[in-house]
């Protein structure tokens, strides 16, 4: 003989009934459901609790999966001309060796033709910076071996490992290193000068472990 399970209306079981209280139980709003049929019914609620499931995880799989894909996009959009503005780093430092030239000459006229070639030196510059060009501080700065490159020392007083004077200028692009400065630093001890390569492997073998 099946077990019967009653339940409510709500979906919630209730405990058997003393023969004779069919009426009562109709009246209640109640049904009762052999073993086999509650069993079934148990099965099928598991299988809508594990599809309610997989929902939801694909739900969050795909708001991640949106959230990637929008800051893959926003990392293109900021970076994309980042080879076409490295290929330019050299025309901004010719610009400044021309610029340098002119200015130290006495000639008005090349004084004329400097302030000119400054004008449109300072226009690449500021569109450049619209595109997230920044110029590395370097002079006065502590010598940082990710973002200069050590070229020479200066013996002297003063702040060990200190740049002193920038050879060639470096860029960030956003907050990505574009193009070490290339720099001399303070050495007031000899022995502790070491050489550009030397410092750079070493950082590169600290990054490595």
């Amino acid at each position: 003989m099946n077990k019967e399970h009653e339940f409510k209306k709500d979906g919630k079981e209730e405990s058997p009934k003393p023969a004779g209280s069919e009426n009562a139980q109709d009246q209640a709003g109640s049904v009762t459901l052999p073993n086999k049929e509650y069993q079934e019914l148990l099965a099928r609620l598991s299988e809508l609790e594990a599809l309610k499931d997989r929902l939801f995880r694909s739900a969050a799989d795909y708001e991640n999966s949106k959230k990637r894909l929008l800051k893959e996009r926003e990392e293109f959009v900021k970076y994309g001309q980042e080879n076409l503005i490295r290929e330019l780093l050299p025309v901004l430092d010719n610009f400044e060796r021309a610029l340098s030239h002119l200015e130290d000459s006495p000639e008005a006229h090349f004084k004329n033709i400097a302030a000119g070639i400054r004008m449109v030196f300072k226009q690449l510059l500021e569109i450049l910076k619209n595109q997230g060009l920044n110029r590395l501080k370097a002079v006065g700065e502590t010598f940082d071996p990710h973002r200069h490159e050590a070229v020479g020392f200066v013996h002297g007083p003063g702040q060990e490992d200190e740049v002193v004077e920038e050879i060639e200028p470096g860029y960030l692009l956003y907050d990505r290193l574009l193009r070490a400065a290339k720099v001399r630093v303070r050495a007031t001890d000899p022995s502790s000068q070491r050489s550009a390569s030397e410092t750079s492997e070493q950082e590169k073998s600290e990054e490595i472990t």
